[in-house]
């Protein structure tokens, strides 16, 4: 049966190819059918897809929309800290390893901030601080391990070119700007002022007592140099990979510090005060 019916197929296609009547009439008439069928099928199938395109853009854009309502109110955190080894020869004294941990967790939300370090080796917590504004007042607070808080309450008032700042204790500053110098002074607290001049940044801090200091940088060939009342002499450079500085202050210091590939730092010291040699292994994240 299945043979015959091969045959009979075979007979019909090919009387219907040798006459070209059926082929002729028939073919356009399928293939017409079919490209139209074809063509609706696409055309729908585009429709779909224009429809779920825009679909997802919608709901792409709702995504961002609601991403940014909520970042806002998104709290930003940070966790670092810090370890060292120091080695040092005590020049004629007993040589004495010692080692520190700390770490440091801070955060703010909007205008708000908070931050406090807390010792590894001890377990102290210090700089435990928070500031925020309430209007146009400023609150700080600095709280110690027993829970006292130091709370600063600050307004500042800006009056044409001039800020003016009352704490807590009703003490008022007095600050602004003046062709490139920076003034402030509070009644009958210090006075004190900044500026750039030739290259040289100068400051001078006048105290309640009438104690003056001040203190003069600048930066010369790659070399940071800088002076004080005391005549304290600091220079510091870049030299071959390495941070030099050297301080002259009656004695001298020398300090010389590298980065390491593995990301630690190690900082070598000779004080001439006692001729002694330190080394510092240290790491930070």
């Amino acid at each position: 049966m299945i043979v015959e019916k091969k045959q009979r197929i075979v007979l019909f296609l090919q009387n219907s190819l040798q006459s070209g009547i059926l082929c002729g009439m028939m073919c356009p008439l399928l293939i017409e059918r079919e490209t139209k069928r074809v063509s609706e099928m696409i055309l729908a199938n585009k429709k779909l897809f224009l429809k779920g395109e825009y679909n997802m853009k919608k709901l792409i854009a709702l995504s961002a929309v609601a991403l940014m309502a909520s970042s806002a109110a998104i709290a930003t955190v940070s966790l670092t800290g810090s370890a060292s080894v120091t080695f040092d020869d005590n020049g004629t004294a007993t040589n004495t390893t010692t080692g520190a941990a700390s770490v440091t967790i801070s955060g703010s939300n909007g205008g708000s901030s908070a931050s406090a370090s807390l010792n590894l080796v001890t377990g102290d917590m210090t700089g435990a601080e928070m500031s925020t504004t309430i209007g146009p007042v400023a609150v700080a607070a600095t709280i110690d391990s027993a829970g006292t808080a130091d709370v600063t309450l600050s307004l500042s008032v800006l009056a044409g070119d001039v800020t003016i700042a009352l704490d807590q204790d009703g003490a008022a500053t007095v600050s602004t700007t003046v062709a490139g110098v920076a003034l402030s002074h509070t009644l009958g607290g210090d006075t004190s002022g900044s500026a750039t001049l030739a290259g040289m940044d100068v400051a001078i801090v006048r105290t309640a007592a009438g104690a003056t200091t001040w203190d003069v940088s600048t930066t010369l060939n790659g070399v940071t140099l800088s002076i004080d009342e005391a005549g304290v002499v600091t220079a510091s450079m870049g030299l071959a990979g390495n941070t030099v500085t050297i301080t002259n202050g009656g004695a001298t210091t020398v300090s010389v510090s590298r980065d390491l590939t593995s990301g630690a730092n190690l900082t070598a010291g000779y004080d001439t005060s006692d001729n002694s040699l330190s080394l510092v292994a240290s790491v930070s994240f």
